[in-house]
């Protein structure tokens, strides 16, 4: 999931079951995050420490949805050109439009209809941003209940973004060179504009923009790139072929998400380098998926959630609120554990009444168009 991009043909040839696993865990990390209170309120006991710790999860799955999102789309795409010579654009918009619009105007439409009977507070011009994807340049009253759309903007303007250019630069080096080289000045902005303050945003409206957290999906794209390539691909697969250097380069990142804030320049540093270590984590359980770690994603209950992770990244904010946003309109189910199974009854319905039928339509509809493009590109290439 990515966030919106879970495969519902099981027998396609270009499905890799091992990222409906890391969707589970990414998932597994935002719903942990976002029921944290709700858990510790069901416990009868008092626990040691805060809250802090817990709720910093959830953005640590969203990165690693961003990481899968860059891997996956650059790699469907060098797919598609691989099989047709090049890739038609107007198909693969049709088939992410129909892949993520019609589960998120649902949730949209429930919660503006709960907005207008009193039980929530969403103002209109923060949901009408949300509804066109600009959630995370929106100056409107934030709301907890859609505030989830950021990172689904973030990922909605790359969607609109990169396919285009990866059509315009043809070859892979310069793809490559451009993904690099904007991963970088990104980086060098957010440290900018952090700096100097630069466009005067919050603290919340900064951290949720396409320019300050793109370069996490860029380097998802920089992986299916150098993997792509015949010489970067043996490299990967010599480094993966060391049994140690999965588990060394999990440990790594876990150690760097548990080390404490240090100084400023530090910690952006460290943005960088574990966006870059997601998608090479990800990438070796693709190359070895036979090895443990690939196993236990392959598993059918991880593949399973993995398929629910987009309807469950957005019916999930309706029911596991933290304390200060709870509505008393809902009452029970904002509480564990009947905020769990409302999230993901929710979901579920979501997955196959409206996500997977019209994922079908999508395709055939894409299939439809591209299949005449590719009949007039063969006519005038004989002609």
């Amino acid at each position: 999931m990515s966030l919106a991009t879970s495969h519902t043909n099981r027998n396609a040839a270009s499905y890799l079951p091992t990222l409906d696993g890391w969707r589970t865990v990414a998932i597994a990390l935002v719903l942990f995050a976002h029921a944290s209170e709700s858990i510790r309120n069901a416990i009868p006991f008092a626990l040691p420490g805060d809250l802090a710790g817990l709720k910093h999860v959830g953005l640590v799955g969203v990165q690693l949805f961003f990481g899968l999102s860059g891997f996956l789309i650059t790699s469907k795409l060098l797919e598609e050109e691989a099989r047709f010579g090049r890739i038609s654009l107007t198909a693969f918009y049709i088939r992410r439009s129909f892949r993520i619009l019609p589960a998120a105007v649902c949730f949209l439409f429930v919660v503006g209809l709960l907005s207008m009977a009193g039980i929530l507070d969403i103002g209109l011009g923060r949901w009408l941003s949300t509804l066109f994807f600009a959630a995370n340049y929106s100056t409107a009253e934030p709301s907890w209940y859609v505030g989830h759309f950021w990172s689904l903007a973030v990922e909605e303007h790359f969607y609109f973004l990169w396919p285009a250019a990866f059509l315009l630069l043809r070859v892979g080096p310069r793809r490559l060179a451009l993904v690099v080289s904007l991963a970088l000045v990104l980086a060098l902005w957010r440290v900018v504009d952090f700096k100097y303050q630069i466009t005067h945003a919050s603290a919340a409206a900064f951290w949720g923009r396409t320019d300050i957290q793109a370069d996490g999906i860029l380097w998802g794209v920089c992986v299916a790139l150098l993997y792509a390539d015949p010489v970067w691909r043996v490299r990967l697969q010599k480094l993966f072929s060391v049994p140690a250097s999965w588990p060394l380069l999990c440990f790594v990142l876990l150690f760097l998400e548990a080390l404490p804030d240090a100084n400023w320049k530090l910690n952006f540093l460290l943005i960088s380098v574990k966006a870059i270590l997601m998608p090479l984590l990800i990438l070796g359980t693709v190359m070895h998926s036979a090895k443990l770690p690939g196993r236990v994603l392959e598993t059918s209950a991880f593949r399973y959630i993995g398929r629910l992770s987009y309807s469950l990244y957005l019916w999930q904010q309706l029911f596991l609120v933290w304390a200060d946003d709870r509505a008393l309109g809902l009452g029970l189910l904002q509480t564990f554990p009947h905020n769990l199974v409302a999230a993901f009854a929710c979901a579920t319905l979501s997955l196959y009444l409206i996500e997977t039928p019209l994922i079908a339509i999508g395709h055939r509809i894409a299939k439809h168009r591209a299949a005449g493009a590719w009949g007039v590109v063969a006519l005038a290439a004989k002609s």
